[in-house]
């Protein structure tokens, strides 16, 4: 646990939850900013003298206590990292009723990402606001909150954050809250998006610059791939509205690949040029040779769908607002083509099988 060295916080007991498989960072960085802030670290489990090791492999820790042993109006604070580690703590009835407690007593609660599962098994979300990782967003409405998408959402001794990329802001709250001071610097005010979060977030255990450089320039050689496919697509198509909806998808590609540049300027670095595979780039004029409309909608829509995967799991990959929000923005953009290029598929698929008559059975396998 953490020794208390400024006398200002060493009142300031905080719990922070752990289970096995918690989402590393969503533990480490509240945990290293309170110990940095002086305050009394204890970390809570279910039992003692077992290692509890991080869904990524990167932590892996003891208990100073558990949540049997430990009274909740000790300490002024319980912090709940997310990962899968929430859904283990939720079946454990001396955490939630720990959970309980703590809430109960007015003390700070403040969860992240999956973390908000122990509230809903605690009955603690009703007419609250607040927020999480959005694969539980309909779990916590019909838990009775009133879920808002957002970096952080308070209410009352309440507060949540969603994922990774909010892990500066929530911790500079809880802080905040506590009445606790970073150690050599000043916090930015926690509405304030804009702010250099990545630096803090670096500093407490975080993503690293270089970590968030090489995913903004993985999104960009994705993003101008897809580009030049698209640009393919379009001069291949003969269908004036399929032309029309890859033109569109064009204009998207490019400027997601200006939100990235704009980005990486912001960080001050440049794009890394990787050339793309030659065994990629042969294999799609190959198939292009002899590709139809339809055909062009279905490879369209399979591109659409890997971007919208690859934006998704970026978004919640590095501990970075800025960055993690034009992700977000690029799924968004994507998942909309990808419905519109779907509905064009389907579209064909039936006008093509209505301009077919149907054949009368042989008996025999029919090849095309």
């Amino acid at each position: 646990m953490a020794s208390t060295t400024d006398e200002s916080n060493k009142s300031k007991k905080v719990a922070v939850l752990i289970e096995q498989h918690v989402e590393d960072v969503e533990f480490q960085i509240p945990y290293n900013a309170l110990q940095e802030a002086g305050a009394e670290v204890w970390v809570l489990g279910s039992r003692m003298n077992e290692k509890y090791v991080g869904k990524q492999q990167q932590l892996s820790i003891e208990a100073d206590a558990t949540t049997t042993d430990a009274r909740a109006q000790d300490f002024a604070a319980v912090v709940i990292p997310g990962g899968m580690a929430p859904d283990r703590m939720r079946t454990n009835m001396k955490t939630v009723r720990f959970v309980q407690d703590a809430m109960e007593g007015g003390k700070l609660v403040a969860a992240v990402c999956h973390g908000p599962q122990v509230l809903i098994e605690g009955e603690l979300l009703k007419g609250k606001r607040a927020t999480g990782f959005r694969a539980i967003r309909k779990d916590m409405q019909n838990a009775g909150a009133n879920y808002e998408n957002a970096p952080l959402v308070e209410d009352g001794n309440l507060i949540t954050s969603r994922r990774p990329a909010d892990l500066p802001i929530f911790t500079t709250a809880i802080l905040n809250r506590l009445g606790l001071t970073a150690k050599d610097r000043d916090l930015p005010d926690e509405s304030d998006y804009k702010a250099e979060w990545w630096k803090l977030a670096e500093e407490w255990g975080g993503s690293s610059k270089a970590e968030i450089v090489d995913g903004i320039n993985t999104a960009i050689r994705g993003e101008r791939y897809a580009l030049t496919a698209f640009e393919h697509y379009l001069d291949k198509a003969t269908d004036a509205e399929i032309k029309t909806r890859f033109s569109e998808i064009c204009t998207a590609k490019g400027r997601h690949v200006q939100l990235l540049e704009s980005r990486l300027a912001a960080l001050n670095e440049k794009e890394s040029f990787q050339a793309a595979g030659s065994g990629a780039w042969a294999t799609l004029k190959s198939w292009l040779q002899s590709s139809n409309d339809t055909a062009l909608l279905l490879r369209a829509l399979g591109d659409l769908q890997t971007g919208v995967v690859d934006a998704y799991n970026l978004s919640n990959k590095f501990t970075d607002p800025l960055t993690a929000a034009i992700f977000d923005e690029i799924e968004i953009d994507l998942a909309k083509h990808e419905q519109a290029v779907a509905d064009l598929y389907h579209a064909r698929l039936g006008a093509n099988d209505e301009a077919e008559p149907a054949q009368p059975s042989t008996g025999a396998a029919v090849t095309a």
